[in-house]
């Protein structure tokens, strides 16, 4: 009886041993949570994880579009686990080293990207923030473009004074070559005839600025030709930018904002909220010479005005005239 008491317990030992593991309950999937960082918005969010602003709204209870630095968000995922954000791969040839003097939007004009692609390929906090002898990865492996001979590029910080010196030549010879009809006005990515017979100046098509509040971003264009391509801030809750059809209708060097004691440089008027003008300007200044929100463009942070880097500010001011339409939509 001994004896096959001990056989029936080593045959319970033996079918505890080996027989397949069940599964425990299913363990729940690691919340995914995302810290809200400078220059981020809900759109840059939405589109790093692949899912909709509406979505992350719904999942943190949000009522607005609106979210501030260092707020955590919990990013919804499927059932299925949510696939990592994809890494951007570096182009053969597609990197520029960050010189004194640029910008993100002039690197992006002179490539022919959007500073928006340049952001989201480097993985830039803000678009605002670069520095001297960084190496960008230009999205798609786009380098610049050759000139062809007897042509030149300009770069940030050129003039034509300096272009003239530097080629042997004259400002009036350059403009003449170049239908330039304003020597004090060239852009960074024109590209130049250093010889060859004057031309009668090109009127070029009607100018137009488009603004999209969801992007964070403004396009200026000539025709059909993209001539800038900036990040911007807009109205933050409650004073948000308000959407519309509008035009350039006052421009002032330097406009003093009486309201909120500050200065806002390059300002272009566009519509008016009450007794108020809103308008597209640079960081405003305050009177201790102060920049207010420096490092925080591509987020809602204004009263209402679109808010441009005072580099781009000014190179739009000096570009668009009174007159010149405005359509700002989401």
């Amino acid at each position: 009886m001994k004896h096959w008491t001990v056989l029936l317990l080593a045959g319970l030992l033996m079918q505890l041993l080996f027989a397949p593991a069940v599964d425990a309950a299913p363990s729940l999937q690691t919340q995914t949570i995302h810290t809200v960082q400078p220059g981020e918005n809900l759109f840059r969010i939405s589109l790093r994880y692949g899912v909709t602003v509406d979505a992350i709204k719904s999942t943190n209870g949000l009522s607005s579009d609106i979210v501030y630095v260092g707020q955590r968000l919990i990013i919804p995922t499927s059932s299925a686990p949510a696939p990592a954000p994809a890494q951007p791969s570096t182009p053969t040839g597609g990197l520029h080293t960050v010189q004194a003097g640029e910008t993100l939007s002039a690197i992006a004009l002179r490539y022919r990207v959007t500073s928006w692609a340049l952001v989201q390929a480097n993985h830039l906090a803000s678009a605002n923030l670069i520095y001297v002898g960084q190496q960008l990865i230009i999205p798609g492996g786009a380098t610049t473009p050759a000139p062809t001979a007897g042509t030149y590029t300009v770069r940030p910080g050129d003039s034509l004074s300096s272009i003239a010196a530097r080629f042997g030549t004259t400002v009036a010879a350059l403009a003449a070559q170049n239908g330039i009809s304003n020597p004090e006005f060239i852009t960074v990515g024109q590209v130049l005839r250093l010889s060859g017979n004057a031309i009668t100046p090109a009127t070029g098509g009607a100018r137009h600025i488009y603004i999209y509040l969801s992007q964070q971003h403004l396009y200026a264009y000539e025709g059909d030709r993209l001539v800038y391509s900036f990040v911007v801030s807009s109205g933050r809750a409650p004073t948000y930018t308000r959407t519309g059809d509008f035009r350039v209708q006052s421009k002032v060097p330097n406009a003093w904002g009486s309201t909120w004691n500050i200065w806002m440089p390059n300002w272009l008027g566009i519509y008016w909220s009450g007794g108020l003008e809103n308008g597209i300007h640079a960081l405003p200044v305050m009177p201790n010479g102060q920049t207010l929100w420096a490092g925080y463009l591509g987020t809602p942070v204004s009263f209402g005005c679109i808010v441009l880097g005072t580099y781009e500010a000014q190179q739009l001011y000096n570009w668009a005239e009174i007159g010149t339409p405005v359509t700002i939509r989401y």
